[in-house]
């Protein structure tokens, strides 16, 4: 495996492996490893791996953004709510590093824990990080371009596209209830779900946008007529231009091959 610039670690599905980089600090490690053993918890309670472009697309374009966005804020959720717990055990640094690192996370979940006393085991402050990846445009433009565009790209080349129907709707109640799981088993995420289908959470920039719109038409022939893939229904962005950006820090291994 070779490391891209900026990723730490990774979590690969069809290897069965967490990897992390050897040249990263170990106060940077702790927070990647809970954040890719969360993906490896993912895929085992039946998540799909976004970056397999052998997978049939069988999602609405406007579920698949849901999920993968959700799958990720899941696992920067969970990774500072660790953090969070060996911060009140006395070792605070983890917790700052990754703060530094993921600022909005970072501000939401402090602030959760300092106005709610039992912010950690209530999920309040899980659900504030969960809530505040939704905020870094440039993280979600990164994998809407991975695991939208590319995959889409790359089915239609390898003859693949024919499969791909687009045509099974998640509510956001679904997606919420499949990934947002406590140690217990229960829900942990505070909000209701329903505001992940708000315009602001399912935003998609102007570029981007207009690929997605391009490959529904000339690369997806058995999409259904679905309102879902109808790309008007992802507002233009609150930014003129896209930020430049590559695959976040906490990229998954099954992208880097």
């Amino acid at each position: 495996m070779e490391f891209v610039l900026g990723c730490n670690g990774g979590c690969s599905k069809e290897k069965k492996l967490i990897i992390l980089n050897p040249l990263s600090k170990d106060e940077e490690l702790i927070g990647v490893l809970v954040h890719e053993a969360r993906h490896a918890g993912q895929f085992v309670r039946g998540e799909y791996d976004a970056s397999d472009d052998k997978r049939p697309r069988k999602e609405t374009l406007k579920t698949q953004i849901m999920r993968t966005r959700a799958v990720e804020a899941d696992a920067q959720a969970t990774a500072v709510q660790a953090l969070g717990e060996m911060m009140e055990a006395g070792d605070v640094t983890p917790l700052q590093v990754f703060s530094r690192a993921n600022g909005a996370i970072g501000r939401a979940f402090s602030k959760a824990v300092y106005l709610e006393d039992d912010a950690l085991s209530t999920g309040a402050a899980r659900t504030a990080a969960f809530m505040a990846w939704y905020e870094n445009d440039a993280i979600k433009t990164a994998y809407d371009l991975a695991y939208q565009v590319e995959m889409m790209q790359r089915r239609a080349k390898n003859g693949k596209n024919k499969e791909d129907t687009y045509s099974e709707s998640q509510s956001a109640e679904k997606i919420v209830s499949d990934l947002c799981l406590a140690s217990d088993g229960t829900c942990y995420f505070k909000q209701d779900p329903a505001v992940l289908e708000d315009r602001y959470f399912i935003n998609v920039d102007r570029k981007t946008s207009d690929e997605l719109n391009y490959l529904m038409k000339h690369s997806a022939p058995s999409a259904k007529d679905h309102p879902d893939n109808m790309l008007p229904f992802l507002p233009r962005p609150r930014r003129t231009e896209r930020q430049k950006t590559s695959l976040p820090l906490m990229k998954r291994f099954e992208n880097v091959r």
